[in-house]
């Protein structure tokens, strides 16, 4: 892979993800950013966004809200389980799902490279 390139535009969003604790959308990261950046726009935000996913600096998914959402990725990985009624998110320690990324590629012959998933259904209090 190529040297990982840093602009202004690309390390104002990873603060911004860095500083959070939960998934922004390119136009939430955008109005972050406005107050530090007023000549940022939301074009630069998404190229920047996409560039640092393919670095896999931050991730990518979608918690059922049609929107594409971002977060930093860190030494810890986890995934999300996300009920379909109440739309609660419940964090998945990737020591769960590791096992079966490892069967995949094992029983397929196929690299798995999502960093992070996000499994639909209905929470215990749903149910």
């Amino acid at each position: 892979m190529s040297e990982i390139r840093l602009t202004s535009a690309r390390v104002a969003i990873l603060d911004v993800l860095k500083a959070t604790d939960t998934h922004l959308s390119p136009v939430e990261i955008h109005e972050e950013l406005q107050d530090r950046l007023p000549s940022l726009n939301i074009s630069t935000v998404y190229r920047s966004l996409d560039y640092l996913v393919e670095h896999d600096l931050i991730s990518i998914t979608d918690l059922g809200t049609g929107t594409p959402l971002y977060e930093k990725l860190n030494e810890n990985p986890h995934h999300h389980l996300v009920c379909l009624n109440c739309k609660e998110i419940l964090d998945l320690d990737h020591k769960l799902v590791a096992p079966f990324f490892d069967v995949i590629e094992e029983k397929k012959s196929f690299e798995v490279e999502t960093k992070h998933l996000v499994l639909f259904g209905t929470c215990e209090h749903c149910q």
